[in-house]
């Protein structure tokens, strides 16, 4: 079984593990459920403001239950607008606070005991928390709006198609946790009709929209071309070169596993030239595929200049593309190189070499999917999950800043 074949039953066995259960003890994975996900599992969809936090009883290590006085019932099972009481859950050390209007996911407390002060408990953490942004305000509720519309419980077969009407809306909207939140569930929709050949016009403008965030644009383009929808390689190089300088080295990340397609090549090996400092290891890390005969001459340019982490990366990928002419041009640097330390890396990556070279190669895709092994297909589909996890990172840093 090679790497792959076991890489990516785990990356996506856990993203299978991430999507959210029925009951409150689903949130075990911070981060983990999007504004769908809660909306179809909560008994109870409301707006929201944190009006008490009760003290803690001592030597308790249960979190003592929060008021919030709700000013709109979104999914209302029987309850209605007014105080209500609930029991919060927690990673880490984070709280709540007193006047947050907050986005609430309630289902009724299971244990007697704990229903004698607060009938319900959040379904999200208090880290996970959806705090309504005051510019946003409107977006965001009408988004809760939409995802309750589409019903509660597991999806079914009829599902796709309406979750594929909100999902465009959400993709379009101004707000880049939305947008993401729906991006996530697109991707986790596997194969369901969810999105088709008609949407590809409007999604390919989100793709192409410089201002939206660059992870953003190649998660949607990564889904987009698993789906076979657009061509392998296609629109990854006008995105690369329309993406702000501090956000391009996600986008190389995300076309490494497109090398084989010409133009996406030639754009890293320039940028392995010319680019930024950053953009430049990056991009000689990227390029390091086996039999990629077209960047051996950058990668020795590179492994001649300063700093010492762009020839590392250009050492590492000279031993990936292992044609003859690499192994060449490594076994000169271990030898020959200036730098001491340079010379001990090539060396090392001189161990690490199979026993034969590999062939020089450089696959010509021509259609959506054409020239793809099994192999490439899922690593495409690894790819999309991981740019969606780094997305979520960012966004969740992003949102505990703005916090603060």
């Amino acid at each position: 079984m090679t790497m792959i074949h076991r890489f990516v039953p785990l990356v996506v066995g856990a993203w299978i593990l991430a999507f959210p259960l029925r009951n409150a003890d689903a949130h075990s994975i911070p981060g983990a459920q999007t504004l769908h996900d809660l909306c179809r599992a909560a008994e109870v969809v409301a707006v929201g403001k944190i009006t008490l936090i009760s003290a803690p009883e001592p030597g308790s290590t249960t979190l003592p239950p929060v008021r919030v006085e709700i000013s709109e019932l979104i999914r209302a099972a029987d309850e209605k607008p007014g105080s209500v009481w609930f029991w919060p859950h927690r990673h880490g050390n984070d709280e709540y606070v007193i006047g947050e209007e907050l986005l609430l996911f309630l289902d009724r407390t299971t244990k007697p005991e704990a229903a004698k002060d607060a009938k319900y408990e959040a379904l999200e953490s208090i880290g996970d928390r959806f705090i309504i942004p005051t510019d946003a305000r409107d977006i965001w509720i009408d988004a809760a709006r939409k995802y309750v519309d589409l019903g509660k419980g597991p999806k079914t077969s009829t599902d796709p198609r309406e979750l594929g009407r909100v999902s465009l809306a959400m993709l379009a909207s101004s707000n880049a946790q939305l947008a993401h939140f729906a991006l996530k569930d697109l991707t986790l929709s596997g194969t369901a009709a969810v999105i088709g050949e008609k949407d590809v016009p409007e999604l390919l403008k989100i793709v192409d929209d410089a201002k939206r965030p660059a992870m953003l644009r190649v998660g949607l383009l990564s889904e987009l071309e698993r789906r076979k929808l657009t061509p392998v390689g296609a629109h990854w190089v006008s995105v690369l070169d329309s993406t702000p300088t501090n956000e391009r080295s996600a986008v190389i990340s995300g076309a490494k596993s497109r090398w084989f397609v010409p133009e996406i090549n030639t754009a890293l090996v320039t940028m392995i030239d010319k680019g930024t400092t950053d953009e430049a290891i990056s991009a000689a890390r990227a390029v390091g595929a086996e039999g990629n005969e077209a960047a051996v001459d950058v990668l020795v340019r590179a492994a001649s200049r300063e700093p010492a982490e762009l020839r590392f990366a250009a050492l590492g990928s000279l031993r990936r593309i292992n044609s003859p002419k690499a192994r060449e041009q490594l076994t000169e640097f271990a030898k020959t190189h200036p730098d001491p330390d340079t010379r001990k890396a090539a060396q090392s990556e001189m161990t690490l070499l199979p026993a034969n070279p590999a062939k020089a190669k450089l696959v010509v895709v021509a259609g959506p999917q054409s020239g793809l092994s099994s192999g490439s297909k899922r690593i495409l589909i690894v790819v999309g999950l991981l740019v969606l996890a780094f997305t979520a990172v960012g966004l969740g840093k992003q949102a505990r800043r703005a916090k603060e």
